[in-house]
């Protein structure tokens, strides 16, 4: 995950020395998809800092990965989207509690929420791209890999991009 960097930046506004050392090998063990090892340390992390936004978000994401608990990730999730909800990898993180549930209309929704805070930051734009989901063509009557269709669609893009200075 590219998001470990911010996790770190984060973890260490409020965490202990001790707890962001296990946050951080939690991290680790998520990024070679060990993810009960993951949530053990995470949940040590939280004994020491149990009110920790960033902790809980990673530790809800273990939880439906490992566990397959969604509706107990996602209100861990939820908690810390509300403790802290300027971190995009808080949302970014229910969203793909979410993706894992199946429900990837909400997912898209945290991972717009999470891009809109944020819209320099690589995991929200990575989750969006990741899931697939295209704008239907402009002219619909026509089918999607009709030249105007692929035209009119990349000036509709390039438009987009303009208008928010990307």
């Amino acid at each position: 995950m590219s998001s470990a960097g911010t996790f770190q930046e984060t973890a260490s506004s409020q965490g202990t020395h001790e707890s962001n050392a296990l946050f951080n090998r939690a991290i680790e063990l998520l990024n070679r998809n060990k993810a009960s090892a993951a949530r053990k340390h995470l949940e040590q992390a939280l004994q020491i800092c149990p009110h920790h936004p960033a902790y809980l978000s990673m530790y809800g994401l273990c939880v439906a990965i490992d566990a397959e608990d969604f509706d107990s990730a996602r209100r861990i999730c939820e908690k810390a989207v509300k403790m802290s909800p300027s971190d995009p990898i808080n949302r970014v993180n229910l969203g793909k509690v979410f993706r894992l549930q199946g429900d990837n209309g909400s997912a898209y929704e945290e991972f717009l929420a999470a891009w809109q805070l944020d819209k320099l930051h690589p995991a929200p734009a990575a989750e969006l791209t990741r899931m697939g989901i295209r704008r239907p063509p402009l002219l619909r009557f026509l089918p999607r890999s009709h030249w105007a269709n692929i035209y009119l669609g990349r000036l509709r893009s390039q438009l987009l991009r303009l208008r928010i200075g990307l």
